[in-house]
C-alpha cells in the first residue's frame, strides 16, 4: 500500500507548506533509510518500501505479536522532528480511525521508533488507482462501476460522521486483489464542523474544488467535486483538467467545453448525469449528498450493500436509495381503473354486508330529533334546555333475539322488519349544561348521569317511534296524584299495539316515582311480545319504557363466551396490544441508550399525532357554553392526543433504527414522505398500490359476509360498525381523522414491532413474515359464526398484505390498511334517495382522490393519456 505511485505524477502536488528537501535525492534517501529485516522495537519487521510522496513514506511490515501483515507509514525524515507534521499525523489516527468501513482502509495506531514517528495501518496487496489508469487507461464501463460504487460507499462512511476527506484523488484510492476499491490517506481529512468558515487551502491542485482552491468553506460536497473528476477519469480514461492550474475562469470554460460532452457522450445517462451535477461550480448546484449519488449511479442496491456490510444507513441514504418508483403510464392508468371498480365494487357489497344497510333508516337525524323534542314537551318537560346531545346507537341483544327467532332461509329480510329494532335514536337535554366524564368528551346515555331535575332523555326507533323516555323529577313532592295520560306516550310510540294488558310492575324505574304502571302487548305487525313499564311523579310521567324479552336484569357473573372465542380473544390482546406494548418499551429504552434512532421523523410523526387527534376529538367533543367545563373538556382531549402522540414515538424509536439496519428498503417511501417529496413517484406508486390493495381488501372482507349463502348456507352476521358518521358531518371528519391515525400509523408500527421481536426469534425474515401472515388471518375478520370462513378469506386479506409489505415497503402497507379498514366503517351507499348519500358521495371521492393522486405523481412528468402512452397501449 502506498500513499503515492512510485513514478510520482507532478500534478499530483499538495498545496500545504512543506520545507525544502535536503540536497541529494530524497528517494534514495527514503529508500536507503529501513532496509528489508529491520527491528522497530519487538513489534514491527520491515519488509519493503511501498511507496513515498510528499506526506511520508509507507513501508510494508510484520506485526510480530499478532503475526499479520500491515502497512506503517511515516513522516519524511526532514519532517520527523516538524511538531506541526507530527500533530497532523495524530491527527490523521484520531480522525481515520472514526471511519470504519470495508472500502476505507483502516488505521490501527501511532508509533514512534529512535525519533520516527509513524503510524499502523492496514495492508492492502493491490495499487493504488492512479497507477491502475497510468497503465491500462479507460476501465471497462462494468468495472468502473463496481469501483465507483465502492468509493462512494466508502465516501459515505466518512461523511456519515463528518469527516471531509479534503484530498480525495485516484493516488489515494487502493484497489485490493479482490478488486474493490479503498479510500487511504485521511492525513488532511477535518471534522466539517471544526473547518467550518477557515481560510486554507490544502489538498492536491488537481483534484480540489473551486471553493477550496479559493480558500473558502469546505464541505462534504467538496469531496463531491473531487469525486466527479476521479469518475471522469475512470470512464473517459482521462484528466478533466490537463493542468494544476487554480485559474477558475479557465476550468469553468473546460467544464463548460464541448469536451467533455464529447467525452462522456458514450456512457450512460445516468452515469453522464452524475458526473455533470458532481462536477457544478457551486456547492449548492451538486447532489444534496454522497446518497443521492449513490442512488443515481445505474444499477446495484446501496442499501443492501450497507446492509451487507453491517452498516447502518441513515435516513437520509434510506430516503435518497431505491428504485425511482416511476410507473410507465399504462400500468399505472389500469391500477387506476382497478381502483374504481374495487371502490364500485365495495360500495355495491356494503349494501349486503353492512348491517345499517341491512336495517332501513327512512329518517335522517334533524327529523329525529324534532320528534324527541315533541315527545319532551307533550310529556310536560317545555322549558327550554341549557344543553342537548343526540347519536345513534345498537342494541345487540335485540339483534341476537331476533336473528334467534327469525324465520328460516332469508334471516335479514326478519331482521329487517323486526320491532321495537335493532337502532335506536337516542336524545337528552338538560337544563344545565351537560359534561361528560367519558374520555372522548362525548354526551352518551348515563354520561353524565341524570341527576338535575328536568332532565329528560328519550329514545326513538329509525321511524320515529318512540321506545323509551325518562325525566328527573323535582327533589320535592308538589301533592299532586293524578296519573299522566299514558295515552300520548302509546301514540308517540305508534299507536299499534295489540292485545294491550294492565299487568304488575317488574322492573324499577330509575329514579323516584309515586306510582308505576305496567302493560303486556305486541306490535300489530310483529308477534314478538313486549312489555310496557312506566311510572310517574307529582303527576307526571317520570319513565316509560318498551321491553322486549332480550332483556335481563343484570347478572353480578357474566355469562361465560365459547372457549374457542375467549381463547382468540385473550391472544388478540396479548399479541396486539400488551406485548407489542411492553416490547416497544424495552427497544426503546434501549435504542436511546445507545443514541440510535431517527428522532426528528419521530417528533414528526408524533407532532402530527397529536394534532390529528387533537383536531379529530375537537370536532367529536360536545361542547358546552360553560368556560370551565369547555376547558376540561379540551384539556381532556389534549391529554389522550398527547398521550397516543407519545405512544406512536415510543414505538417509531423502537422499530425505526433496526428496520433501518436490517430491512432499510421497508422505509424508503415513508422515510421519503417524512422529508416532504410529495411529488416523488415513489410516494404516489405507494400510494395507488395501497389504495387497490386496500379496496381489494375491503370487498374481500365484505364478501366473506355473503360468501356461505352462495354455497347453501347462511349468511354471517353483518358488520356492526360505530354508525355515529350518521348523525353529523363532524363525526364522519372524526372517522376519517382517527382511522388514519389507528389504521394508518399505529397499527402498521404495532405489526412492525410484532415482525422486528419475531425476526430474532425465528432467526429467518420468511419466518417472521409467516408469523404475521398467521396472525392476520386469525384476526383480521374478527370472530363468531363461520370461523372457516373467516380465516379461509383472512388469508387471501393476510396475503395481500404482507405481500404489500414485503415488496414495497412500510408506506404502501400502511395505506392499504388505513383504506381497507375506513372503507368498511364508513357510511357508503350508492342510493341517490337515501339522505346520507351527500356523505358517502364525500368518502367515495375521498378514497379514489387517494388513487388519482397516486397515478399522476408516480408517472412523474410522463402523460397519462399521451401519444406515448396510446402507443404503449
Amino acid at each position: 500500500m502506498s500513499d503515492a505511485g512510485d513514478e510520482r505524477d507532478p500534478l499530483d502536488g499538495d498545496t500545504d507548506y512543506r520545507p525544502t528537501p535536503p540536497s541529494g535525492d530524497g528517494r534514495r534517501q527514503a529508500l536507503s533509510r529501513f532496509t528489508p529485516g529491520t527491528l522497530l522495537g519487538d513489534r514491527y519487521r520491515i519488509v519493503a518500501l511501498l511507496g513515498s510522496g510528499g506526506m511520508g513514506e509507507v513501508y510494508r511490515a510484520d506485526d510480530l505479536k499478532l503475526g499479520q501483515q500491515v502497512a506503517l507509514k511515516f513522516l519524511p525524515e526532514h519532517l520527523s522532528r516538524d511538531p506541526h507534521r507530527i500533530e497532523r499525523l495524530y491527527a490523521e489516527v484520531r480522525i481515520g480511525r472514526q471511519v470504519s468501513h470495508p472500502n476505507v482502509c483502516r488505521l490501527y495506531d501511532i508509533g514512534q521508533w529512535e525519533q520516527h514517528h509513524f503510524l499502523a495501518m492496514e495492508y492492502v496487496d493491490g495499487e493504488d488507482l492512479a497507477s491502475l489508469l497510468r497503465r491500462i487507461g479507460k476501465l471497462p464501463h462494468g468495472k468502473a462501476l463496481d469501483l465507483a460504487r465502492d468509493i462512494c460507499a466508502g465516501l459515505a462512511a466518512a461523511h456519515g460522521v463528518g469527516i471531509v476527506h479534503r484530498d480525495l484523488k485516484p493516488a489515494n484510492i487502493m484497489i485490493d486483489g479482490r478488486g474493490n476499491a479503498r479510500i487511504t490517506d485521511f492525513g488532511l481529512a477535518a471534522v466539517a464542523e471544526e473547518i467550518a468558515g477557515r481560510s486554507e487551502v490544502v489538498g492536491t491542485p488537481l483534484y480540489m474544488a473551486p471553493e477550496q482552491l479559493a480558500g473558502e468553506n469546505v464541505s462534504p460536497k467538496t469531496d463531491l467535486y473531487a469525486l466527479g473528476l476521479i469518475l471522469f477519469e475512470m470512464f473517459t480514461g482521462r484528466r478533466l483538467f490537463e493542468s494544476a492550474s487554480s485559474d477558475l475562469a479557465a476550468r469553468r470554460s473546460i467544464t463548460a467545453s464541448q469536451s467533455l460532452s464529447s467525452h462522456t457522450r458514450e456512457l450512460e445517462p445516468a452515469v453522464q448525469r452524475v458526473i455533470l451535477r458532481c462536477l457544478e461550480e457551486k456547492p449548492e448546484a451538486r447532489p444534496a449528498s454522497i446518497h443521492s449519488v449513490i442512488a443515481a449511479l445505474p444499477g446495484g442496491d446501496p442499501l443492501q450493500a450497507a446492509v451487507d456490510a453491517g452498516e447502518t444507513p441513515s435516513p437520509q441514504m434510506v430516503a435518497a436509495a431505491g428504485e425511482t418508483g416511476v410507473l410507465k403510464p399504462r400500468v399505472a392508468g389500469a391500477l387506476l381503473l382497478s381502483a374504481a371498480i374495487g371502490l364500485i365494487l365495495t360500495a355495491m357489497l356494503y349494501g349486503h354486508a353492512v348491517l345499517f344497510r341491512r336495517v332501513p333508516l327512512p329518517k335522517e337525524p334533524a327529523v329525529l330529533i324534532e320528534r324527541a323534542r315533541t315527545i319532551i314537551e307533550r310529556a310536560g318537560y317545555g322549558d327550554a334546555p341549557a344543553g342537548s346531545a343526540y347519536y345513534f346507537a345498537v342494541n345487540p341483544h335485540v339483534f341476537d333475539y331476533t336473528r334467534k327467532h327469525a324465520k328460516p332461509g332469508n334471516p335479514w329480510e326478519s331482521i329487517a322488519r323486526a320491532r321495537p329494532g335493532i337502532f335506536t335514536f337516542g336524545y337528552r337535554q338538560s337544563p344545565r349544561p351537560m359534561i361528560s366524564g367519558n374520555a372522548d368528551g362525548r354526551v352518551i346515555s348515563g354520561d353524565p348521569p341524570n341527576t338535575i331535575p328536568g332532565m329528560a332523555e328519550v329514545f326513538v326507533d329509525t321511524r320515529g317511534r318512540l321506545l323509551g323516555f325518562s325525566a328527573v323529577p323535582p327533589d320535592t313532592r308538589s301533592g299532586a296524584t293524578t296519573p299522566p295520560d299514558w295515552g300520548i306516550f302509546f301514540a308517540e310510540a305508534g299507536g299499534d299495539f295489540v292485545n294491550l294488558t294492565p299487568v304488575q310492575p317488574l322492573w324499577s324505574p330509575p329514579f323516584s316515582s309515586d306510582h308505576q304502571f305496567a302493560w303486556t302487548a305486541r306490535y300489530r305487525d310483529d308477534p314478538t311480545p313486549v312489555r310496557i313499564e312506566a311510572a310517574s311523579a307529582n303527576g307526571k310521567a317520570v319513565w316509560f319504557e318498551i321491553i322486549g324479552p332480550w332483556k335481563q336484569p343484570v347478572q353480578p357473573v357474566p355469562a361465560a363466551r365459547p372457549v374457542a372465542e375467549t381463547v382468540l380473544s385473550r391472544i388478540g390482546i396479548l399479541v396486539g396490544t400488551i406485548g407489542p406494548f411492553f416490547g416497544a418499551v424495552i427497544l426503546a429504552r434501549r435504542n436511546l441508550r445507545r443514541g440510535r434512532g431517527d428522532r426528528r421523523s419521530a417528533l414528526r410523526l408524533a407532532f402530527f399525532v397529536f394534532g390529528s387527534l387533537l383536531i379529530a376529538r375537537v370536532l367529536r367533543l360536545d361542547h358546552v357554553s360553560d368556560w370551565d367545563g369547555e376547558w376540561s373538556l379540551l384539556t381532556r382531549a389534549m391529554a389522550w392526543s398527547l398521550f397516543e402522540a407519545m405512544q406512536t414515538w415510543v414505538f417509531y424509536i423502537a422499530i425505526e433504527p433496526y428496520i433501518r439496519r436490517r430491512w432499510p428498503q421497508l422505509m424508503i417511501g415513508w422515510t421519503r414522505l417524512f422529508n416532504g417529496r410529495w411529488r416523488d413517484p415513489m410516494i404516489g406508486r405507494d400510494a395507488l398500490i395501497g389504495a387497490v390493495a386496500g379496496l381489494t381488501m375491503a370487498s374481500l372482507g365484505l364478501l366473506v359476509v355473503i360468501l356461505p349463502a352462495w354455497f347453501g348456507g347462511t349468511a354471517l352476521d353483518p358488520i356492526t360498525q360505530w354508525i355515529s358518521p350518521l348523525v353529523s358531518i363532524r363525526n364522519l371528519l372524526y372517522l376519517g381523522l382517527t382511522k388514519l391515525v389507528e389504521t394508518g400509523i399505529m397499527l402498521p408500527l404495532v405489526i412492525v414491532v410484532i415482525l422486528v421481536l419475531l425476526i430474532p426469534v425465528l432467526r429467518r425474515r420468511p419466518y417472521a413474515l409467516a408469523a404475521i401472515w398467521i396472525l392476520m388471518s386469525l384476526f383480521i375478520n374478527g370472530s363468531g359464526a363461520g370461523m372457516a370462513w373467516r380465516i379461509g378469506v383472512g388469508a387471501i386479506m393476510a396475503t395481500i398484505a404482507v405481500g404489500v409489505l414485503a415488496r414495497y415497503g412500510l408506506l404502501a402497507f400502511a395505506i392499504t390498511i388505513f383504506i381497507e379498514d375506513f372503507v368498511t366503517s364508513a357510511p357508503i351507499t350508492l342510493e341517490p334517495g337515501a339522505w346520507y348519500f351527500g356523505r358517502s358521495t364525500a368518502v367515495l371521492i375521498a378514497l379514489f382522490a387517494i388513487a388519482v393522486y397516486g397515478c399522476f405523481v408516480s408517472i412523474a412528468d410522463q402523460p397519462l393519456f399521451g401519444p406515448g402512452a396510446l402507443e404503449d397501449l
